[in-house]
This record gives structure tokens, C-alpha cells and sequence, in this order.
């Protein structure tokens, strides 16, 4: 979904839609979207800045990172964002960035990719380590076997030679 900046009555606007899981998949190589995804927002004009601000709903499927088993997890984000153009961000000439400036983001001066927003917003909203349980034991390296729904008999006493000096000290 595009929103056109010229079509824009007064300089404001909303917008809502719902993508099919299948229309923004994959989101990343660990996303999968398992349910529709709602947004809705509001665009305002104020001179050549751009500000959009919004709410994401769905639901998004993860693996666990210890033992790979999926995990299903509600995704909710708010958004509030501020574009530029590229021409008035080449002007700014800022030496440093500051944590007002970090949230700006460029644009083409005629068209906000609401698509692009989505997808960022997700993966700001899934967390980096996902674990099924807080006590996942994981997969074995030897054998693969999940730990948590059996026990393996694999011997896992393999040292790195570097570190079995350090055996000797106990």
C-alpha cells in the first residue's frame, strides 16, 4: 500500500488495511506471519516533513533459538515516524546525529511505502532471542534429539584442547 502525498486533502489523512499473511511474507528468514495483519494510521503534512504515526496487530510464528520448535507470539506496535526528503537531509549538513534526527527517516518526497513501514515495525516488535520455554534444554550436538521431550545417551565430553589445562585446577 502506497500513500500518495498530492492526494492528501489539507495535508492530512488515515489509512487502514489488512494484509494477508502470504502479502507481506517472509518479513525475515525467522518470521513467518500466521495470521491477517491490521494497520491503521494517520498522515499529516508539515511543510516537506512528513509524519505517520500508527498500530500494527497480527500474529507471528518463531523458532525457539535453543531447540528450534516453533513458537507462536501476538505482535503489537505503535508507530511514530518522520520523514524527509532526500534533498532537505543532504542540506541538514549535521556533523553528528542526534536521537531526534536517528528517528527520521528519507523518502522520495511524493509517496510513503506503508508496506516498508509494516515490515520494519514487525521486526522491531518480535524480540531478537525467542525461547519456547525458560527452560529449554535445547537440541543435543551429537545425536539432535530434542532434549526437552526425551534424553539422549550421547557422552558430550569433548574439551577444546585449548582450555584443558584449565581441568587441572579444580
Amino acid at each position: 500500500m502506497r500513500i500518495e502525498l498530492e492526494n492528501l486533502e489539507g495535508g492530512k489523512g488515515s489509512f487502514a488495511h489488512v494484509y494477508q499473511p502470504d502479502d507481506l511474507n517472509p518479513v525475515d528468514e525467522r518470521i513467518r506471519l500466521t495470521e491477517p495483519v491490521s494497520v491503521k494510521g494517520n498522515v499529516r503534512l508539515a511543510g516537506t516533513e512528513v509524519f505517520v504515526n500508527g498500530h500494527i496487530e497480527t500474529r507471528a510464528q518463531v523458532d525457539c533459538d535453543r531447540c528450534l520448535q516453533p513458537v507462536a507470539l501476538p505482535v503489537t506496535a505503535a508507530f511514530d515516524l518522520e520523514y524527509i526528503t532526500g534533498r532537505d537531509y543532504e542540506a541538514s549538513e549535521a556533523a553528528e546525529l542526534t536521537d531526534a534526527e536517528m528517528s527520521v527517516s528519507v523518502f522520495d518526497g511524493e509517496v510513503i511505502d506503508v508496506d516498508e513501514i509494516v515490515k520494519e515495525q514487525i521486526l522491531l516488535a518480535v524480540p531478537t532471542r525467542m525461547l519456547c520455554r525458560e527452560d529449554c534444554k535445547g537440541i543435543c550436538p551429537e545425536c539432535g534429539i530434542d532434549r526437552n521431550s526425551g534424553e539422549c545417551t550421547c557422552v558430550t565430553d569433548n574439551i577444546d584442547p585449548r582450555w584443558a589445562a584449565l581441568k587441572n585446577l579444580k
